[in-house]
């Protein structure tokens, strides 16, 4: 299955392409362009290709933008930690040449990315949510991020200004996030085209889903993949004979950091992996 950041990345590269002929083109022939980033989502969730988890989980409107865009197939990708893939794909470059290759690295505010070509090309340009580029967003009319992995519940924002956090109560990631692209969205000037950067936390680990989906998948049981119940090996490109049992150490974290918890069955091993899986794809989803 292809990953959603290398996804993205085959899109940089016909953006960049694009950007001197808008040049030439007026405010009203210049298309908005809204860019969602979510992290660590993988498309085995995604209905557009064939999602292992249908009918109890669907992605309609994700679905709709496949069925009305291009659906991409065949791609690759060289370094797909959250850093270094982040900053390939706002500098169209390989790791090595935009300096940016493990998770330490920091992007340089000198350098120029898609924001900055988008600038160039008359866009007003924002970005809202996860940045995690360890420098201050360049490139961008407009910013208001988290710092690093940042939150789910209550994150501190960033506003313009690294050392101002705002915090709003009662608040949760995705949610806040939408609302203050929506309300940048509504205030901007529209004398200009715009582009947004939306950068959403999820689906990244600890998975803290808001409360409204507590009882979202009651009474569901997701299907098992065949390596489940084996040692692992080939088929999932993991070390040969290595036990999964790493997925109770997983399951208890993931219960420390949110979700409802869940003390796995000591009856058996089976039982006890078939329900560790079971919260974990609950979480995730």
């Amino acid at each position: 299955m292809p990953s959603l950041q290398c996804l993205k990345k085959n899109l940089v590269g016909l953006c960049l392409g694009l950007l001197q002929s808008m040049n030439l083109w007026s405010a009203s022939e210049r298309p908005n362009i809204l860019f969602i980033m979510s992290d660590d989502h993988t498309s085995q969730a995604w209905g557009c290709y064939g999602s292992r988890f249908a009918p109890a989980f669907q992605t309609p409107h994700i679905d709709r933008l496949a069925k009305e865009g291009a659906l991409l197939r065949n791609c690759f990708v060289t370094n797909s930690i959250c850093v270094p893939s982040r900053a390939s794909i706002l500098t169209g470059q390989y790791s090595h040449i935009n300096g940016v290759k493990t998770l330490a690295d920091a992007l340089d505010p000198q350098k120029k990315h898609l924001a900055h070509y988008l600038q160039e090309a008359g866009y007003q340009t924002a970005l809202v949510g996860k940045w995690h580029l360890k420098s201050q967003p360049t490139g961008f009319d407009y910013w208001n991020i988290i710092k690093g992995q940042g939150r789910y519940r209550e994150p501190r924002m960033f506003e313009g200004d690294l050392a101002q956090p705002q915090i709003v109560e009662g608040s949760y990631s995705t949610d806040l996030f939408t609302e203050k692209a929506l309300a940048w969205l509504s205030t901007r000037t529209d004398d200009q085209p715009f582009a947004m950067f939306l950068h959403y936390k999820s689906t990244h680990e600890p998975w803290q889903y808001p409360p409204r989906h507590k009882d979202l998948f009651d009474g569901v049981i997701f299907d098992e993949p065949e390596t489940l119940m084996g040692q692992t090996g080939p088929k999932n490109s993991r070390i040969p004979g290595w036990p999964l049992e790493i997925l109770t150490e997983r399951m208890v974290r993931s219960s420390d950091h949110g979700g409802e918890a869940l003390v796995p069955s000591q009856e058996d091993p089976q039982t006890k992996r078939r329900e560790t899986y079971q919260k974990l794809i609950r979480d995730y989803l």
